[in-house]
């Protein structure tokens, strides 16, 4: 039997970029080297950095883990969606769903416990 949980989080992503800007290594402690450099394939990388916090505060709530962000990664799939999985935490398959406007970043995840 499958156990499931659901998450969300929006990030406000002027707040984010000025987090960056004032902390440099901020990037560094939360996202990781794959992230890092799709982001730089990326037109506006602060869309990305907001959304991929967002989806990662989202899959800390789906899950209850106690993890660091690094520990999660959220890479493109074939057609572009996000895929995110948990390193050392193959237990769960993650779902998520993110969005971003002019202000806002939101994400949405299902984590499913195998």
């Amino acid at each position: 039997m499958e156990k499931f949980n659901v998450g969300t989080d929006i990030v406000c992503i002027s707040r984010l970029a000025n987090t960056i800007a004032k902390m440099p290594t901020f990037i560094k402690k939360i996202y990781t080297d794959q992230e890092l450099a799709l982001a730089q394939e990326i037109k506006n990388p602060m869309n990305f950095y907001a959304t991929r916090f967002a989806a990662k505060e989202a899959i800390m709530k789906a899950t209850n883990l106690e993890l660091e962000f690094r520990e999660i990664e959220i890479l493109k799939g074939s057609n572009g969606e996000p895929l995110a999985k948990l390193i050392n935490h193959a237990e769960y398959e993650l779902k998520i769903s993110v969005s971003y406007d002019t202000d806002y970043a939101i994400a949405f995840c299902l984590a499913i416990k195998k």
